[in-house]
């Protein structure tokens, strides 16, 4: 049986030491310290940031695309191409009978088949679609209060969803007139005495330094950040 002393002993040696301990003041100093330099070095980066780049992942990737009538009524004598297929500018792709040639109005690749040789169309029925695949870009839509700080010529990274990756690049071309106008979209002035004001969006064009294949991307999501200081 232990005695009141072993008891006593027993028990100062299991006591925790961190009791005793006192949290040394220049050490709490050192830690705070720390910590206020990293979230000076934190908003100071998105400081420069804000100042140096605007971003925005209203982007993607895009070209022209044309889509192409049978420009007269009867049955298609003449698909002479399939998706996927590269065609060059003036080159033939269909015909209707008595009807004139339907041919490629750009180097691009077909990315649409609509009709079928044999078919019955009319003059205004869509037969196929080309895409402009020689001249690819990025357009991205940049709110007003910021176009003016967008140039031609100024760099750009561009993150492109579909690679999961990001590839150099540069504004091509700021346009001059708002999307809303370039897609004839009512404006948000009415007749009735009410106004909502909208914040207006103007498209520029983006091109990329790096050899990317976009072709098989079309219409698909970006983000891009530009250099504009």
């Amino acid at each position: 049986m232990a005695t009141n002393k072993e008891t006593s002993e027993y028990e100062q040696d299991f006591t925790p030491k961190i009791k005793n301990r006192k949290i040394r003041k220049p050490m709490v100093i050192a830690v705070a310290i720390v910590i206020l330099l990293a979230g000076l070095g934190i908003a100071g980066y998105f400081i420069y940031d804000g100042s140096f780049y605007y971003q925005t992942d209203n982007a993607k990737v895009d070209t022209v695309i044309y889509q192409l009538t049978a420009n007269a009524s009867g049955q298609l004598v003449k698909m002479d191409v399939s998706q996927g297929d590269e065609v060059k500018a003036g080159q033939v792709l269909a015909q209707v009978e008595k009807g004139p040639y339907v041919r490629s109005p750009v180097d691009g690749t077909v990315t649409d088949v609509r009709m079928q040789q044999g078919n019955y169309v009319n003059a205004s029925n869509v037969i196929l679609v080309v895409a402009e695949t020689s001249d690819m870009y990025i357009t991205a839509n940049v709110e007003e209060t910021n176009i003016l700080e967008i140039q031609p010529g100024q760099s750009v990274s561009v993150s492109l969803d579909a690679y999961g990756q990001s590839f150099d690049g540069y504004v091509e071309d700021v346009n001059t007139v708002a999307s809303t106008k370039l897609a004839g979209s009512a404006t948000s002035f009415t007749t009735s005495g009410t106004y909502t004001k909208v914040t207006q969006l103007i498209p520029i064009k983006i091109k990329l330094r790096d050899n990317v294949d976009l072709a098989d991307i079309i219409g698909t999501n970006a983000t891009v950040k530009i250099r504009i200081k």
